[in-house]
């Protein structure tokens, strides 16, 4: 469990990168005639077990802490709020310098219910990607979920831009 102080500074350090990439903000909001629901998170990477050295066949885990920017009161500052966690399980299915092809399965524990996403991304591990994404499915309010969206992999920061289908 997170104490507060630590989520506080967490929730500082969110503020900034908000500050310097302004795309990276929440939204839920349902497509009336299509019925999906957009879904904007922002991780930060809390630990992960990503080897120094990728080669072909690695495995790896990492555990985000999942955060939203919310709007209060009309007229009022966005602010954010932490609204889950997530895991990620990768794989390297191929590796050369600094590029990797990964393969990763994605769970997303929200309060409405989890969402899986399954990526292959090929990368540079020191500079930021942004690639497609599918939503698999899901338990709870998602349990009928899919659909696709974005991943942008930034450092520490994953942000997450999410049509869900249901």
């Amino acid at each position: 469990m997170i104490k507060s102080a630590v989520r506080g500074a967490v929730v500082t350090a969110l503020t900034a990168t908000f500050a310097l990439l302004p795309s990276l903000a929440h939204a839920e909001e349902k497509d009336k005639d299509n019925d999906i629901e957009r879904v904007e998170l922002t991780g930060i990477n809390a630990f992960d077990t990503m080897p120094g050295r990728i080669r072909t066949g690695d495995s790896w885990v990492a555990h985000l802490e999942l955060y939203a920017k919310k709007t209060g009161k009309p007229g009022k500052k966005k602010h954010l709020t932490h609204v889950g966690d997530g895991e990620s399980e990768c794989s390297a299915v191929r590796a050369h310098g600094d590029w990797v092809t990964m393969q990763c399965t994605r769970t997303l524990r929200l309060k409405k219910g989890t969402l899986t996403l399954s990526d292959m991304i090929t990368y540079n591990r020191w500079q930021s990607v942004t690639a497609k994404t599918a939503v698999t499915g899901g338990t709870g309010h998602y349990r009928s979920a899919y659909g696709d969206g974005y991943i942008t992999l930034a450092g520490r920061y994953v942000h997450l831009e999410l049509n869900v289908d249901e």
